[in-house]
């Protein structure tokens, strides 16, 4: 069975791993397996109370097939440089390695970024929040996540691509995937620019 380990942080963004979870777990089989800095649960920023299955020290960076950094304000204060060493032997080793929002900041610290397409929160908020992040020229401006095959990265408002970024890059093209992708995408589709179809349709003014 395919495992995900998930790095969370106390007021993990819930949305940024709210598509991404189930589909990996229920559609793809994967083994969900959550960790914390301490290994105490955690609320998220939904209010959910997530209790971990263990601690930053002992998730299993090398081994799993996909590894995923939630966003939260958390990742701002937070610094690990063993952590940070085992996400760039993970990545050196071409293991598919996924941060939204946040999250991307323990990328950048880790100095996975300097040379690798991605995205976040925006260029300059990296660089005022990771100290000795020097990727600024592989940054990408978009409302998308960003995946060179390996690393996949997204800023906070685009989890449903960066759920589809992180399975292609664990499990290759699939059916299952591009299918998912279609079905989340259709909301959008279908709206347009605005809202105003949803009042339309329900017979508000």
């Amino acid at each position: 069975m395919p495992k995900v380990v998930v790095l969370l942080q106390p007021a993990a963004a819930d949305w940024e791993m709210g598509h991404l979870l189930p589909f990996l777990r229920h559609y793809l089989g994967f083994d969900v397996w959550t960790a914390t800095p301490d290994g105490r649960a955690i609320r998220t920023a939904g209010g959910l109370e997530l209790d971990p299955d263990g601690l930053f020290d002992t998730a299993d960076i090398a081994g799993a097939d996909l590894v995923v950094l939630v966003g939260s304000d958390s990742w701002q204060t937070f610094d690990d440089d063993s952590l940070y060493a085992r996400l760039r032997q993970r990545v050196d080793a071409g293991k598919a390695t996924g941060a939204i929002c946040a999250g991307t900041l323990a990328l950048a610290r880790a100095g996975i970024l300097k040379d690798r397409p991605h995205s976040s929160n925006g260029a300059e908020w990296l660089a005022a929040n990771a100290a000795g992040y020097e990727g600024e020229a592989f940054y990408k401006d978009v409302p998308h996540a960003v995946s060179d095959g390996v690393v996949i990265t997204a800023g906070g408002l685009a989890p449903i691509s960066f759920a589809i970024a992180c399975a292609e890059a664990a499990c290759g093209p699939r059916e299952e995937i591009s299918g998912f992708w279609s079905l989340c995408r259709a909301e959008f589709d279908a709206l347009g620019h605005g809202t105003a179809k949803i009042r339309e349709l329900g017979g508000a003014a």
